[in-house]
């Protein structure tokens, strides 16, 4: 397998680490969006949220939180976006399992929100209980 964040992860291609555990490996964007922009990524290889242990996923958000305190404290931005993507036509684009920390420092995205949010329509009751009605008895099957 030929994964840019395994080669990360065991340390066979270079990268500016940022914090790492036996679990996880926090590292700087090569393409960032913003001053900061960090990657938390599992170490070993999983594909995507579906495919990860709850163990480092729970490790991967506490690394994830961490770094985020310390871009605040540092670079004092606006806000923070944790951007986890899963599948292609979410915008993942390296299928191995990893969380983008983008801080903001003005309101550009707010403004791209802002435009997706205006085309949201309502939906009423009729729309919304068939669907929390079908996850639900989901659940129940799980427990």
């Amino acid at each position: 397998m030929d994964c840019p964040f395994c080669s990360i992860a065991n340390h066979s291609t270079g990268a500016e680490i940022l914090y790492e555990t036996d679990e996880a490996i926090s590292f700087l964007d090569h393409r960032p969006i913003a001053k900061g922009h960090a990657l938390v990524a599992s170490k070993a290889h999983y594909h995507d949220i579906y495919d990860i242990k709850l163990e480092t996923l729970y490790e991967v958000y506490r690394i994830a939180q961490i770094i985020s305190r310390v871009l605040r404290d540092l670079y004092r931005p606006e806000g923070v976006n944790l951007i986890q993507n899963n599948g292609e036509n979410a915008g993942q684009t390296v299928f191995h399992f990893h969380v983008h920390i983008i801080p903001r420092y003005d309101s550009a995205y707010n403004k791209v929100l802002e435009k997706v949010a205006r085309k949201r329509v309502q939906v009423d009751e009729s729309v919304l209980a068939p669907i929390g009605n079908h996850i639900r008895e989901r659940l129940k099957s799980l427990r």
